[in-house]
C-alpha cells in the first residue's frame, strides 16, 4: 500500500512538474490565501492562545472596582479594599496590589526616566515567579522606611547595566533616593506590560489603609483564584465584604451615612476578568472580523483553484480513459488527482508560512498589538497552516476527484470530443464555481467598504482641539526634592517660565494626563444647593495652567479660564466642558455656580468661572458621554506632567533647546514621552488604521482572484467551443453575434453572482454593525460603488474571450474539429 502511494507521489510530481505554468499558478495563489488566513491566526495566538509568562495564567484575573450606574465599569482598586478581599475572599488564593509610577534614575551622563510599578510584595507570588538573580521583596519592606529596595527588570539589567551580575546588593540613585538592588527579574517576564522596567514595594501608611481612603482607587489589583473557585465566586464574596462594609461605615455620622448612600446609588461592586482579557484589550472583534475575510479569501481562491483543477482534468480524460482501459479503476484515479491536490496545496501552505511569518514582522510594528505580544512560529501556528494547507487541498481536490468518479472512460471519450470541457457535468461545476467566486468577492468587498467609509468618517471627526504645531513632554519632579504641593507647583511654574522663552514657542501650558495618551481618572463631585437623587454625579477630572486650553487650541465658550492669579492663590476655582454645563446648567448659566468636592461635614467648594469646548480624550469614534471638569493644577501638583507647546516652528526642533532648559533648570530632570499630538491621534488609531489596510489588501486579492476564475473558465470555454463557434459563423453568423452570445453566457453568471454577492454584503453589513461608525449596516453607496466595480472588471474579463471568439477563422475551427 505505501509503495503504491509512492508511486503516485512520484508520478503526481512528475506531472506537475511537466505543467509549470500551472504549478506555478496554483501554488502562489494558495500561498497569497493560506498565508493570509496564517497570518490573522498568528496574531490571535499571540493575543489569545500563547501562555503567558506566569504559572497556571488561567487562574489569574483582574480585580476592579465597578460603579454599575455611575462612573467608570473599571475603576482603580483603594487600598482597603484590597486589604478587605486579600483577607475575607475564600475564593482567592493570593492577591497583589500595583500602582503605575514615573523614577529618575540619575548617573554621571544625563539622567534617565524609568517607568516602574509599586507593587506588594505579594504580586510575584501571585503570578507564580521568582527572581532569576538575587530576590523579591520580602513583606517587611513593605513597611514606611524599609521600602528603598528595587527588582529590575530584565530588559533593563541587560540594556542599562550589561547584563551583570554583581548588580545586586549596588544601590542606585532613583529620584534623589538610594535604592538598593535586590533581584533582577528572568528573560521574558512583563508586568503588566514590556515597558514596566522595574519595581519597587508598596507601603502602606496607616491614612491609606483607613475607612476614608475608600474611593482613593489609584490602584489596581490581580488576584489568583483558589483550586475550584470561579471569577463568579469571587463576585459573590467581594459583593457580600462590601454589604458589610455599607451597614459598618453608615452609622458612622452624616459623612458615613453619605458614604452608604453614594456607594450603593453607584451600584459599587467589583469587576472581575481573567487576566489576559486585560491583557489583550479590545481587539477580539477586529481580529475575528479579519479571520472572517481571509476565509472568504481562502474559498475564493479554492474556487478559483477547482475551476483550474477540473479545467486540468478536461484536458487529461483521454489519459485518464486510456489507463482505466489498462485496468485502473476509478478510485486508483480519483486518488491519483487527490494526491496531485493535496501535493500542491503543500507546497502553497509552506509558501504562505514564509509570506506570514514576513507579514507578521509588519504587523508586530504596526501598533496593532500588545507591547508585550511576540510573533513567532511556534506549534500552533504551525499546525493550523499544515492543517489548513490539508484541509484546503482536499477542498478544491475533490472537484475533479468526483468528476473522475462520476463520468464511465467511455463517456469520457465520447463526450471530450463533443462537448469539450469535460462534458456539461464539469461546464455545470465551473460555471458555478465563478458565481461562488463573485458571490464571496461582493461580499467581502462591500463589508470592506463600509469599513473604510467608516474608518474615514473617524478621521473627519474633530478631537475638540487643534492638533497641529503642538508638540508635547513628560517631566518627572524627584521627590526626594519637590517633597510637597508648594514646592511642585514652584518646579513647574519656573520650569513654564523658563520654557515659554524659547525662541519658536507660542505658548506653553501644562497638564496632568492628555487626551489620546493614557492617564487621567474621574471623580465624584455635588452641585452646591442641589440634593441629587439616583446616582451620584460623576465627571472625568484633569489639572491644567492657565495656559494649556490656547496651547491646545480648545475654545473658551463662556467665562474665563485660569490666570496666573490662580495658580499663586491656589485658588478654589473649576473650569467644566460644554457637556457638563448642557447636562447640568442646560440654561447656559453654569458660570458662578460652585461644585462640592468634599463630604457634607467638610464642604469643599469650587467656583465654576469658565466653560470650554468638549474634547474626545480616547478614540475620535467616540461619542463623549462623561462631562469633564478642571482644577487648577497648582491646587494639587502631581509629581509628573505633561508640557503642551504649541510652537511657530517644527516641533521636532524644540526638542533639544527642551532639554537644554531642564539641565539648566535641575540636571537630574530627564524629559520623556515626547510626541506631538498628531502623533498621539495617529497611535489612537492604530488598531482601526492597521485592520483597514489588511482588509483592502485581503479585498483587492479577492478581486484579484475573482477577476481571473471568470476570465480563465470564460477563455477556456471559448477554446473548448471553437468547433461550435466556427460551424456557426460558417452558416452565417457574423463576429457580433458571436460576441453577444459569448457575452451573454459571462452575463449571466456575472449577473446571479452580482445578486447572491449583494444578499451576503447586506447580511455581512448586519453582523458587523457594531464595528462601523458614522454608516448604516445598509450603506447603498459603498454596495452600489462596489457591484458596479466588479460588473465592469467582469465585462471586462468576458469581453476579452468574446473579442478572441469573434475573431475565428470558420476554416481553422473546423479543420481542428
Amino acid at each position: 500500500m505505501f509503495d503504491t502511494f509512492l508511486r503516485d507521489l512520484r508520478y503526481a510530481a512528475r506531472t506537475l512538474t511537466t505543467q509549470p505554468g500551472f504549478a506555478t499558478a496554483v501554488i502562489l495563489t494558495l500561498a497569497l490565501a493560506i498565508g493570509a488566513n496564517t497570518l490573522v491566526f498568528s496574531l490571535i495566538d499571540g493575543i489569545y492562545l500563547k501562555a503567558l509568562p506566569y504559572r497556571d495564567d488561567a487562574a489569574l484575573i483582574d480585580l476592579s472596582n465597578r460603579y454599575a450606574k455611575s462612573g467608570p465599569q473599571r475603576a482603580g482598586v483603594s487600598i482597603p479594599d484590597y486589604l478587605d478581599r486579600r483577607a475575607g475572599v475564600p475564593a482567592l488564593a493570593d492577591s497583589a496590589l500595583y500602582t503605575n509610577i514615573s523614577l529618575n534614575l540619575s548617573t554621571d551622563g544625563s539622567p534617565e526616566r524609568l517607568r516602574g510599578l509599586r507593587v506588594t510584595p505579594s504580586l510575584f507570588s501571585t503570578l507564580g515567579v521568582g527572581a532569576a538573580l538575587g530576590r523579591t521583596f520580602s513583606d517587611d519592606e513593605a513597611q514606611i522606611g524599609k521600602e528603598k529596595v528595587v527588582v529590575l527588570g530584565n530588559p533593563l539589567w541587560r540594556n542599562r547595566f550589561n547584563a551583570d551580575a554583581g548588580v545586586v546588593g549596588r544601590d542606585l540613585r532613583l529620584n534623589g533616593e538610594s535604592y538598593r538592588v535586590v533581584g533582577v527579574m528572568p528573560d521574558g517576564f512583563m508586568f503588566p506590560d514590556r515597558d514596566t522596567q522595574l519595581y519597587v514595594p508598596f507601603a502602606f501608611t496607616v491614612a491609606q489603609m483607613d475607612d476614608r481612603a475608600r474611593g482613593q482607587e489609584f490602584s489596581y489589583s490581580v488576584a489568583r483564584l483558589a483550586p475550584g473557585a470561579d471569577i463568579a465566586q469571587v463576585k459573590t464574596q467581594c459583593d457580600a465584604i462590601s454589604r458589610r462594609n455599607y451597614e459598618r461605615i453608615g452609622v458612622m455620622g452624616v459623612d458615613g451615612a453619605r458614604f452608604r448612600s453614594f456607594m450603593q446609588s453607584a451600584g459599587f461592586t467589583v469587576n472581575a476578568q481573567p487576566l489576559r482579557k486585560l491583557l489583550a484589550g479590545e481587539r477580539s472583534d477586529v481580529l475575528l472580523l479579519l479571520q472572517g475575510a481571509v476565509i472568504l479569501v481562502l474559498l475564493i481562491a479554492c474556487a478559483n483553484i477547482a475551476n483550474l483543477l477540473l479545467t486540468r482534468f478536461s484536458t487529461r480524460q483521454k489519459e485518464f480513459s486510456v489507463r482505466a482501459a489498462l485496468g485502473a479503476g476509478r478510485t486508483r484515479i480519483a486518488r491519483q488527482l487527490l494526491i496531485e491536490a493535496m501535493l500542491l496545496a503543500v507546497a502553497g501552505g509552506a509558501l504562505g508560512l514564509v509570506i506570514a511569518i514576513a507579514g507578521a514582522k509588519i504587523v508586530a510594528g504596526s501598533g496593532l498589538l500588545p507591547d508585550w505580544v511576540t510573533i513567532v512560529p511556534d506549534a500552533h501556528v504551525l499546525g493550523f497552516s499544515l492543517g489548513l494547507s490539508l484541509a484546503t487541498g482536499v477542498l478544491f481536490g475533490l472537484f475533479p476527484v468526483l468528476s473522475a468518479i462520476g463520468v464511465t472512460p467511455q463517456q469520457a471519450l465520447r463526450e471530450a470530443g463533443r462537448l469539450g470541457g469535460g462534458g456539461r457535468s464539469a461546464r455545470r461545476t465551473r460555471n458555478v464555481l465563478v458565481v461562488v467566486q463573485l458571490a464571496l468577492a461582493v461580499t467581502l468587498l462591500a463589508g470592506s467598504g463600509l469599513l473604510l467609509r467608516s474608518f474615514a468618517k473617524v478621521l473627519n471627526e474633530s478631537p475638540g482641539f487643534r492638533s497641529d504645531s503642538v508638540i508635547t513632554a513628560a517631566v518627572a519632579l524627584p521627590a526626594a526634592k519637590y517633597a510637597d504641593a508648594q514646592a511642585r507647583a514652584r518646579g513647574f511654574a519656573r520650569i513654564l517660565d523658563e520654557v515659554r522663552q524659547l525662541p519658536g514657542v507660542v505658548v506653553a501650558g501644562v497638564v496632568d494626563a492628555l487626551p489620546f495618551a493614557d492617564g487621567g481618572g474621574g471623580a465624584s463631585f455635588a452641585i452646591e444647593g442641589r440634593s441629587e437623587s439616583g446616582s451620584p454625579l460623576h465627571g472625568y477630572v484633569l489639572s491644567v495652567d492657565e495656559d494649556y486650553f490656547k496651547a491646545m487650541g480648545i475654545p473658551l465658550l463662556r467665562g474665563r479660564v485660569f490666570t496666573r492669579a490662580d495658580w499663586d492663590a491656589a485658588a478654589q476655582v473649576v473650569i467644566i466642558d460644554e457637556m457638563f454645563e448642557h447636562k447640568h446648567f442646560p440654561a447656559g448659566d453654569a458660570v458662578g455656580h460652585r461644585l462640592d468636592m468634599g463630604t457634607p461635614s467638610a464642604p469643599d467648594l469650587y467656583t465654576i468661572v469658565g466653560v470650554v469646548g468638549t474634547v474626545r480624550s480616547m478614540d475620535l469614534a467616540e461619542h463623549p458621554d462623561e462631562e469633564t471638569y478642571y482644577f487648577n493644577f497648582a491646587n494639587s501638583p502631581s509629581g509628573t506632567a505633561l508640557l503642551t507647546l504649541r510652537s511657530s516652528v517644527a516641533p521636532a526642533t524644540l526638542v533639544d533647546s527642551l532639554r537644554t532648559t531642564l539641565r539648566a533648570i535641575d540636571p537630574d530632570l530627564p524629559l520623556f514621552d515626547i510626541r506631538t499630538m498628531d502623533e498621539r491621534i495617529a497611535l489612537s488609531l492604530a488598531g482601526r488604521r492597521v485592520p483597514m489596510q489588511l482588509l483592502g489588501a485581503f479585498a483587492a486579492l479577492a478581486l484579484l482572484l475573482a477577476s481571473i476564475g471568470i476570465y480563465g473558465v470564460l477563455a477556456y470555454a471559448v477554446a473548448q467551443r471553437s468547433g461550435e463557434l466556427g460551424v456557426r459563423m460558417a452558416i452565417g453568423a457574423d463576429a457580433a453575434s458571436i460576441r453577444r452570445m459569448v457575452l451573454a453566457d459571462g452575463g449571466r453568471l456575472v449577473v446571479i453572482g452580482l445578486v447572491a454577492g449583494a444578499v451576503g454584503a447586506l447580511a455581512l453589513g448586519h453582523a458587523i454593525r457594531s464595528q462601523l461608525f458614522g454608516v448604516g449596516s445598509v450603506d447603498p453607496l459603498s454596495l452600489g460603488v462596489v457591484v458596479l466595480a466588479l460588473a465592469l472588471t467582469a465585462l471586462a474579463a468576458c469581453w476579452l474571450p468574446a473579442l478572441r471568439a469573434a475573431r475565428i477563422a470558420p476554416i481553422e475551427a473546423l479543420r481542428h474539429e
